[in-house]
């Protein structure tokens, strides 16, 4: 009885096997982190989050169990620096503001988690995934409560229709002389989005009653503004 199934005992003891399942558990759990970033409508979603993770449990199976004898230990430690550089890749800049960072920190955690998993450390990888789970969600809703807060605060949003990108630069260096506080980002949203409108550029900014009444005559008076557009948000 045992001989005809030794064969099947043969499969589960094979490194395709057990490795094949903490491949497997990785990308599950990458799936999931990455749904969450695609529901947030960020660059990196499912199918990056998931390859990252299926990769560095591949990764790590492959130190552990192909090279025996060598130190498993740097395949991991090259595993951090790639992924620190493809997480680098999501980070940039949008007018005054930085965006990606959590995304990139994102993807940097489940190639932890997919390590985790390489090694067998199953529990531990779902506890961590759980965790990030849990912060990206309550970071969301403290991220709204600041976002109203911000909006509150600032009372009009302004849109600059300009003549060309330079005067987009001469704004921002106005912006920050005349009134900084006004260049600086507020949480999620930013005081700046530069985009177009009617095929010329177009600059909108959230500013509160005493950055208006500073900024809004030079505004008016820089011969690169063509159209000034004020209205209040609330």
């Amino acid at each position: 009885m045992f001989e005809n199934n030794q064969w099947l005992i043969d499969l589960t003891n094979s490194v395709a096997f057990y490795g094949g399942i903490r491949v497997a558990i990785a990308a599950a759990i990458g799936v999931v982190l990455g749904l969450e970033r695609q529901i947030s409508n960020k660059d990196a979603g499912t199918r990056t989050y998931a390859l990252v993770a299926a990769g560095s449990a591949l990764f790590t199976v492959l130190s552990i169990e192909g090279f025996e004898a060598a130190d498993s230990s740097r395949v991991a430690a090259q595993i951090v620096t790639g992924i620190g550089f493809l997480g680098a890749g999501l980070i940039f800049r949008q007018g005054m503001s930085v965006q990606g960072l959590t995304t990139a920190a994102g993807l940097w955690s489940v190639a932890a988690i997919g390590m985790a998993a390489g090694t067998g450390l199953w529990g531990l990888a779902i506890v961590v995934a759980v965790l990030i789970l849990v912060v990206l969600k309550v970071s969301d809703r403290f991220s709204t409560q600041l976002r109203s807060q911000a909006k509150r605060r600032a009372h009009w949003s302004v849109r600059l229709t300009v003549a060309d990108a330079s005067t987009i630069e001469d704004l921002k260096t106005l912006v920050e002389t005349l009134a900084p506080s006004a260049a600086r980002p507020l949480p999620d949203i930013g005081h700046w989005a530069i985009g177009q409108r009617k095929g010329l550029p177009t600059v909108s900014l959230i500013l509160n009653d005493t950055e208006l009444n500073q900024l809004v005559p030079v505004f008016e008076a820089h011969e690169g503004v063509t159209k000034l557009r004020i209205e209040e948000t609330g």
